[in-house]
Protein backbone atom coordinates (compact mmCIF):
# COMPACT_ATOMS: atom_id res chain seq x y z
CA UNK A 1 0.00 0.00 0.00
CA UNK A 2 2.69 2.83 0.70
CA UNK A 3 4.28 1.45 -2.56
CA UNK A 4 1.36 2.70 -4.10
CA UNK A 5 1.02 6.00 -2.19
CA UNK A 6 4.84 6.34 -3.30
CA UNK A 7 4.16 6.24 -6.95
CA UNK A 8 1.57 8.51 -7.23
CA UNK A 9 3.27 10.92 -5.24
CA UNK A 10 5.71 10.77 -7.61
CA UNK A 11 3.50 10.95 -10.42
CA UNK A 12 2.27 14.48 -8.85
CA UNK A 13 5.56 15.73 -8.87
CA UNK A 14 6.31 14.86 -12.56
CA UNK A 15 3.53 17.04 -13.32
CA UNK A 16 4.34 19.53 -10.98
CA UNK A 17 7.76 19.94 -12.81
CA UNK A 18 5.72 20.44 -16.26
CA UNK A 19 3.41 23.49 -14.48
CA UNK A 20 4.37 27.03 -13.59
CA UNK A 21 7.07 28.01 -10.91
CA UNK A 22 6.39 30.92 -9.12
CA UNK A 23 8.83 32.04 -6.08
CA UNK A 24 8.69 35.32 -4.51
CA UNK A 25 12.28 36.70 -2.47
CA UNK A 26 11.96 39.65 -0.14
CA UNK A 27 15.28 41.35 2.06
CA UNK A 28 15.79 43.93 4.29
CA UNK A 29 19.05 45.40 5.11
CA UNK A 30 20.72 47.69 7.05
CA UNK A 31 24.01 49.00 5.70
CA UNK A 32 26.84 50.73 7.15
CA UNK A 33 29.98 52.53 4.91
CA UNK A 34 32.68 54.25 5.44
CA UNK A 35 34.74 56.45 3.06
CA UNK A 36 37.86 58.75 2.33
CA UNK A 37 37.47 61.46 -0.15
CA UNK A 38 40.00 63.00 -2.12
CA UNK A 39 39.63 66.55 -1.30
CA UNK A 40 42.27 68.63 0.00
CA UNK A 41 42.63 67.78 2.71
CA UNK A 42 41.31 64.52 2.58
CA UNK A 43 38.36 63.59 4.52
CA UNK A 44 36.77 60.25 5.99
CA UNK A 45 32.76 60.31 5.66
CA UNK A 46 30.55 57.79 7.73
CA UNK A 47 26.89 56.27 5.91
CA UNK A 48 24.46 54.60 7.70
CA UNK A 49 21.10 53.83 5.68
CA UNK A 50 18.65 50.55 5.05
CA UNK A 51 18.29 48.70 1.37
CA UNK A 52 14.71 46.89 1.19
CA UNK A 53 14.16 44.67 -1.86
CA UNK A 54 11.58 42.15 -3.17
CA UNK A 55 10.73 40.33 -6.45
CA UNK A 56 8.69 38.12 -7.98
CA UNK A 57 9.33 35.26 -10.30
CA UNK A 58 7.93 33.35 -12.83
CA UNK A 59 9.36 30.17 -14.91
CA UNK A 60 6.76 28.06 -17.51
CA UNK A 61 8.49 25.64 -19.10
CA UNK A 62 7.56 25.43 -23.08
CA UNK A 63 9.90 22.63 -23.94
CA UNK A 64 11.35 20.37 -21.75
CA UNK A 65 11.34 17.05 -23.29
CA UNK A 66 13.01 15.11 -20.04
CA UNK A 67 9.76 16.46 -17.91
CA UNK A 68 6.99 15.04 -20.27
CA UNK A 69 9.23 11.47 -20.37
CA UNK A 70 9.32 12.06 -16.45
CA UNK A 71 5.54 12.46 -16.67
CA UNK A 72 4.83 9.11 -18.33
CA UNK A 73 7.50 7.01 -16.32
CA UNK A 74 5.71 8.29 -13.37
CA UNK A 75 2.17 7.28 -14.27
CA UNK A 76 3.86 3.67 -15.65
CA UNK A 77 5.65 3.34 -12.23
CA UNK A 78 2.06 4.09 -10.69
CA UNK A 79 0.22 1.28 -12.85
CA UNK A 80 3.00 -0.71 -11.61
CA UNK A 81 2.73 -0.22 -7.81
CA UNK A 82 -1.43 -0.99 -8.28
CA UNK A 83 -0.61 -4.42 -10.17
CA UNK A 84 2.07 -5.68 -7.10
CA UNK A 85 -0.18 -4.83 -5.14
CA UNK A 86 -2.49 -6.79 -6.78
CA UNK A 87 -0.50 -9.55 -7.06
CA UNK A 88 0.65 -9.23 -3.18
CA UNK A 89 -2.84 -9.80 -2.20
CA UNK A 90 -2.92 -12.83 -4.12
CA UNK A 91 0.00 -14.14 -3.05
CA UNK A 92 -1.53 -13.41 0.90
CA UNK A 93 -4.41 -14.98 -0.50
CA UNK A 94 -2.39 -18.02 -1.25
CA UNK A 95 -0.06 -18.44 1.95
CA UNK A 96 -2.16 -17.94 4.36
CA UNK A 97 -4.24 -21.07 2.24
CA UNK A 98 -1.29 -22.95 2.09
CA UNK A 99 -0.21 -22.41 5.51
CA UNK A 100 -3.68 -23.66 6.94
CA UNK A 101 -3.97 -26.47 5.22
CA UNK A 102 -0.64 -27.58 5.82
CA UNK A 103 -1.12 -27.34 9.50
CA UNK A 104 -4.25 -29.32 8.70
CA UNK A 105 -2.28 -31.97 7.23
CA UNK A 106 0.09 -32.01 10.07
CA UNK A 107 -3.19 -32.26 12.55
CA UNK A 108 -4.54 -35.42 10.05
CA UNK A 109 -0.64 -36.75 10.76
CA UNK A 110 -0.90 -35.99 14.65
CA UNK A 111 -4.73 -38.64 14.13
CA UNK A 112 -3.33 -41.37 12.33
CA UNK A 113 -0.19 -41.73 14.00
CA UNK A 114 -1.71 -41.80 17.16
CA UNK A 115 -4.50 -44.29 16.19
CA UNK A 116 -1.33 -46.52 14.61
CA UNK A 117 0.39 -46.22 18.36
CA UNK A 118 -2.72 -47.76 19.81
CA UNK A 119 -2.80 -50.45 16.98
CA UNK A 120 0.87 -51.59 17.43
CA UNK A 121 0.40 -51.48 21.69
CA UNK A 122 -2.42 -53.86 21.22
CA UNK A 123 -0.39 -56.09 19.66
CA UNK A 124 2.66 -55.66 21.28
CA UNK A 125 0.52 -57.00 24.19
CA UNK A 126 -0.91 -59.70 22.31
CA UNK A 127 2.93 -60.65 21.56
CA UNK A 128 4.13 -60.22 24.89
CA UNK A 129 1.92 -61.98 26.63
CA UNK A 130 2.28 -65.27 23.72
CA UNK A 131 5.57 -65.28 24.25
CA UNK A 132 5.31 -65.73 27.91
CA UNK A 133 2.69 -68.35 26.88
CA UNK A 134 5.40 -70.05 24.95
CA UNK A 135 3.18 -69.59 21.99
CA UNK A 136 5.52 -67.29 20.25
CA UNK A 137 9.03 -66.52 20.35
CA UNK A 138 10.70 -63.88 22.32
CA UNK A 139 12.19 -62.06 19.33
CA UNK A 140 8.50 -62.08 17.77
CA UNK A 141 7.58 -60.06 21.02
CA UNK A 142 10.50 -58.22 20.56
CA UNK A 143 9.62 -56.78 17.11
CA UNK A 144 6.74 -55.98 18.14
CA UNK A 145 7.30 -53.68 20.64
CA UNK A 146 10.53 -52.20 18.15
CA UNK A 147 7.57 -51.43 15.70
CA UNK A 148 5.04 -49.77 18.93
CA UNK A 149 8.34 -47.49 19.93
CA UNK A 150 8.78 -46.65 16.35
CA UNK A 151 5.16 -45.29 16.01
CA UNK A 152 5.47 -43.61 19.05
CA UNK A 153 8.56 -41.22 18.13
CA UNK A 154 6.56 -40.85 14.88
CA UNK A 155 3.35 -39.33 16.91
CA UNK A 156 5.65 -37.12 19.13
CA UNK A 157 7.67 -36.05 15.79
CA UNK A 158 3.88 -35.40 14.19
CA UNK A 159 2.83 -33.38 17.57
CA UNK A 160 5.87 -31.05 17.10
CA UNK A 161 5.31 -31.00 13.02
CA UNK A 162 1.87 -29.25 14.14
CA UNK A 163 3.23 -26.60 16.50
CA UNK A 164 6.12 -26.01 13.40
CA UNK A 165 3.09 -25.36 11.10
CA UNK A 166 1.21 -23.43 13.22
CA UNK A 167 4.55 -20.97 13.50
CA UNK A 168 4.44 -20.51 9.97
CA UNK A 169 0.75 -19.85 9.99
CA UNK A 170 1.37 -17.13 12.69
CA UNK A 171 3.32 -14.82 10.65
CA UNK A 172 0.76 -14.39 7.97
CA UNK A 173 -2.35 -14.26 10.90
CA UNK A 174 -0.69 -13.42 13.82
CA UNK A 175 -0.81 -15.55 17.72
CA UNK A 176 -3.05 -18.13 17.16
CA UNK A 177 -3.59 -19.15 20.52
CA UNK A 178 -6.30 -21.37 21.48
CA UNK A 179 -6.81 -22.08 17.81
CA UNK A 180 -9.23 -24.64 17.08
CA UNK A 181 -9.23 -26.42 13.62
CA UNK A 182 -11.79 -27.38 11.59
CA UNK A 183 -12.82 -29.96 9.59
CA UNK A 184 -12.78 -31.27 6.48
CA UNK A 185 -16.38 -32.66 5.81
CA UNK A 186 -16.71 -35.82 4.38
CA UNK A 187 -19.57 -35.42 2.55
CA UNK A 188 -18.29 -31.72 1.33
CA UNK A 189 -18.58 -32.06 -2.87
CA UNK A 190 -15.99 -30.36 -4.09
CA UNK A 191 -16.94 -29.15 -7.91
CA UNK A 192 -15.17 -29.63 -10.96
CA UNK A 193 -13.50 -26.01 -10.29
CA UNK A 194 -10.46 -26.43 -13.04
CA UNK A 195 -12.14 -27.79 -16.11
CA UNK A 196 -10.28 -29.93 -18.39
CA UNK A 197 -8.30 -27.70 -20.87
CA UNK A 198 -4.93 -26.31 -19.66
CA UNK A 199 -4.48 -24.25 -22.62
CA UNK A 200 -7.43 -22.35 -21.67
CA UNK A 201 -5.94 -21.06 -18.57
CA UNK A 202 -2.41 -20.86 -20.00
CA UNK A 203 -4.29 -18.25 -22.88
CA UNK A 204 -5.17 -16.16 -19.35
CA UNK A 205 -1.66 -15.74 -18.48
CA UNK A 206 -0.61 -12.24 -20.24
CA UNK A 207 -3.84 -10.63 -19.61
CA UNK A 208 -4.99 -11.47 -16.19
CA UNK A 209 -1.73 -12.26 -14.32
CA UNK A 210 -0.92 -9.22 -12.13
CA UNK A 211 2.90 -10.12 -11.29
CA UNK A 212 3.32 -10.23 -15.28
CA UNK A 213 0.92 -6.53 -16.18
CA UNK A 214 3.33 -5.25 -13.58
CA UNK A 215 6.68 -6.04 -15.41
CA UNK A 216 4.49 -5.00 -18.84
CA UNK A 217 4.78 -1.65 -16.70
CA UNK A 218 7.91 -1.71 -15.23
CA UNK A 219 8.96 -2.06 -19.39
CA UNK A 220 7.25 1.27 -19.91
CA UNK A 221 8.82 2.94 -17.05
CA UNK A 222 12.16 1.87 -18.64
CA UNK A 223 11.87 3.03 -21.95
CA UNK A 224 10.28 6.71 -20.56
CA UNK A 225 13.47 6.78 -18.61
CA UNK A 226 15.53 6.02 -21.88
CA UNK A 227 13.41 8.99 -23.22
CA UNK A 228 13.93 10.68 -20.76
CA UNK A 229 17.78 10.45 -20.37
CA UNK A 230 18.08 10.96 -24.33
CA UNK A 231 16.25 14.55 -23.61
CA UNK A 232 19.11 15.69 -21.94
CA UNK A 233 21.11 15.94 -24.88
CA UNK A 234 18.41 18.16 -26.55
CA UNK A 235 17.90 22.25 -25.65
CA UNK A 236 14.91 23.72 -23.03
CA UNK A 237 12.97 26.44 -23.72
CA UNK A 238 11.28 28.75 -20.68
CA UNK A 239 9.04 31.77 -19.99
CA UNK A 240 10.53 33.52 -17.63
CA UNK A 241 9.40 36.71 -16.13
CA UNK A 242 10.32 38.84 -13.00
CA UNK A 243 8.68 41.65 -11.05
CA UNK A 244 11.10 43.33 -8.34
CA UNK A 245 11.17 46.45 -6.40
CA UNK A 246 14.10 47.84 -4.67
CA UNK A 247 14.72 50.65 -2.12
CA UNK A 248 17.36 52.37 -0.82
CA UNK A 249 17.95 55.58 1.32
CA UNK A 250 21.47 56.82 -0.31
CA UNK A 251 22.79 56.07 -3.71
CA UNK A 252 25.36 53.56 -4.50
CA UNK A 253 28.21 56.18 -4.44
CA UNK A 254 28.78 59.15 -2.10
CA UNK A 255 27.14 61.66 -2.51
CA UNK A 256 24.24 60.28 -4.56
CA UNK A 257 20.70 60.22 -3.31
CA UNK A 258 18.61 57.52 -2.44
CA UNK A 259 16.34 55.82 -5.01
CA UNK A 260 13.90 53.15 -5.34
CA UNK A 261 13.20 51.05 -8.43
CA UNK A 262 10.62 49.11 -9.96
CA UNK A 263 11.49 46.78 -12.87
CA UNK A 264 9.49 44.28 -14.88
CA UNK A 265 10.96 41.70 -16.92
CA UNK A 266 9.64 39.16 -19.61
CA UNK A 267 11.70 36.92 -21.94
CA UNK A 268 12.48 33.75 -23.53
CA UNK A 269 15.14 31.52 -22.29
CA UNK A 270 16.93 29.13 -24.09
CA UNK A 271 19.28 26.42 -22.95
CA UNK A 272 21.27 24.50 -24.93
CA UNK A 273 23.31 21.37 -22.94
CA UNK A 274 27.26 21.27 -25.56
CA UNK A 275 29.19 19.00 -23.68
CA UNK A 276 28.83 17.50 -20.32
CA UNK A 277 32.06 15.23 -19.73
CA UNK A 278 30.13 12.04 -21.48
CA UNK A 279 27.91 12.03 -18.02
CA UNK A 280 24.30 12.31 -20.21
CA UNK A 281 25.81 9.45 -22.62
CA UNK A 282 26.57 7.44 -19.60
CA UNK A 283 23.15 7.68 -18.21
CA UNK A 284 21.66 6.83 -21.55
CA UNK A 285 23.40 4.20 -22.09
CA UNK A 286 22.40 2.70 -17.94
CA UNK A 287 18.97 3.65 -19.16
CA UNK A 288 18.70 1.02 -22.04
CA UNK A 289 20.61 -1.32 -20.10
CA UNK A 290 17.73 -1.15 -16.99
CA UNK A 291 15.22 -1.47 -20.00
CA UNK A 292 16.88 -4.78 -21.21
CA UNK A 293 16.55 -6.36 -17.67
CA UNK A 294 13.13 -5.35 -17.43
CA UNK A 295 12.35 -7.23 -20.19
CA UNK A 296 14.36 -9.88 -18.93
CA UNK A 297 12.23 -9.91 -15.78
CA UNK A 298 9.60 -9.89 -17.82
CA UNK A 299 10.46 -12.75 -19.23
CA UNK A 300 11.25 -14.52 -15.90
CA UNK A 301 8.08 -13.33 -14.62
CA UNK A 302 6.23 -14.81 -17.87
CA UNK A 303 8.07 -17.88 -17.32
CA UNK A 304 6.99 -18.51 -13.44
CA UNK A 305 3.47 -17.88 -14.33
CA UNK A 306 3.02 -20.52 -16.77
CA UNK A 307 5.09 -23.21 -14.16
CA UNK A 308 1.97 -21.73 -11.64
CA UNK A 309 -0.76 -22.73 -13.69
CA UNK A 310 1.03 -25.66 -15.16
CA UNK A 311 1.87 -27.14 -11.79
CA UNK A 312 -1.95 -25.74 -10.11
CA UNK A 313 -3.69 -27.40 -12.96
CA UNK A 314 -1.76 -30.90 -12.81
CA UNK A 315 -1.69 -30.75 -8.96
CA UNK A 316 -5.64 -30.45 -8.75
CA UNK A 317 -6.33 -32.91 -11.19
CA UNK A 318 -3.33 -35.70 -9.05
CA UNK A 319 -5.25 -34.83 -6.20
CA UNK A 320 -8.84 -35.10 -8.34
CA UNK A 321 -7.15 -38.73 -8.82
CA UNK A 322 -6.28 -39.72 -5.32
CA UNK A 323 -9.75 -38.28 -3.79
CA UNK A 324 -11.24 -41.13 -6.15
CA UNK A 325 -9.17 -43.94 -4.45
CA UNK A 326 -9.47 -42.55 -1.41
CA UNK A 327 -12.58 -42.45 -1.25
CA UNK A 328 -13.41 -45.90 -1.99
CA UNK A 329 -10.57 -46.76 0.82
CA UNK A 330 -12.65 -45.38 3.14
CA UNK A 331 -15.62 -46.93 1.95
CA UNK A 332 -13.87 -50.29 2.59
CA UNK A 333 -12.21 -49.19 5.52
CA UNK A 334 -15.22 -48.31 7.26
CA UNK A 335 -17.34 -51.76 6.31
CA UNK A 336 -13.98 -53.54 8.10
CA UNK A 337 -14.37 -51.90 11.14
CA UNK A 338 -18.26 -52.01 11.07
CA UNK A 339 -17.43 -55.99 10.95
CA UNK A 340 -14.68 -56.13 13.10
CA UNK A 341 -16.42 -54.44 15.92
CA UNK A 342 -19.65 -56.15 15.48
CA UNK A 343 -17.42 -59.59 15.74
CA UNK A 344 -15.28 -58.13 18.81
CA UNK A 345 -18.89 -57.43 20.30
CA UNK A 346 -19.04 -61.91 19.81
CA UNK A 347 -15.97 -62.28 21.21
CA UNK A 348 -14.67 -63.61 17.78
CA UNK A 349 -12.27 -61.06 17.30
CA UNK A 350 -10.18 -59.17 19.64
CA UNK A 351 -9.51 -55.35 20.34
CA UNK A 352 -6.62 -55.84 18.48
CA UNK A 353 -8.40 -56.21 15.22
CA UNK A 354 -10.85 -53.70 15.97
CA UNK A 355 -7.79 -51.07 16.95
CA UNK A 356 -5.99 -52.47 13.26
CA UNK A 357 -9.39 -51.56 11.38
CA UNK A 358 -9.56 -48.51 13.34
CA UNK A 359 -5.86 -48.18 12.22
CA UNK A 360 -6.89 -48.33 8.43
CA UNK A 361 -10.03 -46.00 8.91
CA UNK A 362 -7.28 -43.51 10.15
CA UNK A 363 -5.30 -44.02 6.88
CA UNK A 364 -7.62 -44.32 4.21
CA UNK A 365 -9.27 -40.67 5.55
CA UNK A 366 -6.11 -38.60 6.14
CA UNK A 367 -5.34 -39.79 2.16
CA UNK A 368 -8.55 -38.38 1.15
CA UNK A 369 -7.95 -35.32 3.19
CA UNK A 370 -4.94 -34.67 1.94
CA UNK A 371 -5.88 -35.30 -1.33
CA UNK A 372 -8.55 -32.51 -1.38
CA UNK A 373 -6.17 -30.71 0.22
CA UNK A 374 -4.47 -31.29 -2.32
CA UNK A 375 -7.12 -30.03 -5.00
CA UNK A 376 -8.28 -27.13 -2.86
CA UNK A 377 -4.71 -25.83 -2.77
CA UNK A 378 -3.98 -26.75 -6.35
CA UNK A 379 -7.19 -24.54 -6.73
CA UNK A 380 -6.13 -21.60 -5.31
CA UNK A 381 -2.43 -21.54 -6.40
CA UNK A 382 -4.49 -21.12 -10.00
CA UNK A 383 -6.59 -18.60 -9.34
CA UNK A 384 -4.28 -16.47 -7.52
CA UNK A 385 -1.29 -16.31 -10.03
CA UNK A 386 -4.25 -15.17 -12.45
CA UNK A 387 -5.67 -12.85 -9.91
CA UNK A 388 -9.04 -13.90 -9.82
CA UNK A 389 -8.86 -15.00 -6.34
CA UNK A 390 -11.28 -12.72 -4.21
CA UNK A 391 -13.12 -13.16 -0.80
CA UNK A 392 -15.99 -14.75 -2.01
CA UNK A 393 -13.83 -17.26 -3.20
CA UNK A 394 -12.22 -17.99 0.46
CA UNK A 395 -16.12 -17.58 1.66
CA UNK A 396 -17.21 -20.40 -0.30
CA UNK A 397 -14.31 -22.84 0.35
CA UNK A 398 -15.36 -21.94 4.38
CA UNK A 399 -18.45 -24.05 3.61
CA UNK A 400 -16.51 -27.20 3.02
CA UNK A 401 -15.46 -27.27 6.75
CA UNK A 402 -16.99 -27.98 9.92
CA UNK A 403 -16.30 -27.30 13.38
CA UNK A 404 -15.42 -31.06 15.03
CA UNK A 405 -14.92 -34.23 13.48
CA UNK A 406 -17.82 -35.78 14.84
CA UNK A 407 -19.87 -33.42 12.86
CA UNK A 408 -18.19 -33.85 9.51
CA UNK A 409 -18.75 -37.70 10.29
CA UNK A 410 -22.26 -37.25 10.88
CA UNK A 411 -22.98 -35.26 8.43
CA UNK A 412 -21.27 -37.92 6.18
CA UNK A 413 -23.40 -40.26 7.23
CA UNK A 414 -26.93 -38.90 6.82
CA UNK A 415 -25.69 -37.26 3.37
CA UNK A 416 -27.66 -38.88 0.39
CA UNK A 417 -25.77 -36.88 -1.75
CA UNK A 418 -23.76 -39.56 -4.67
CA UNK A 419 -20.09 -39.48 -3.01
CA UNK A 420 -18.03 -36.87 -4.87
CA UNK A 421 -14.34 -36.80 -5.26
Amino acid sequence: MADVAVAHARAREALGAMLPQLTATANSNGNRRRYHTLDTPPSTLHDRYHSNGDQISLNQPLWRPANIASWHQAQESAAQAGYRLDDAEQQLYLKVATAWFDLMEARDAVEFTTAQRDALHAQWNIARRAAELGAQSQPQADDAQAKYEEASADEASAELDVETKLAALEQWVGRADGLVQPYLRDDARIPELVGGDLDQWLEQVDTHCPALRAADRAIAAANAEVSKQRAGHQPTLDIVATYGDTDQAVGNFPGQTGYRIRQFAVGLQLNVPIYSGGTQSAKVAEALALRDKARDDRDAARRLAILNVKTAFLGWRAGLAKAKGARIAVMSAKSALAAAESSASHCLKTQADVLTARQQMATARRDLRKARYQQLTSFIKLKSTLGELSEGDVDELDQLFSASESDASAMAMTSTAQPTP
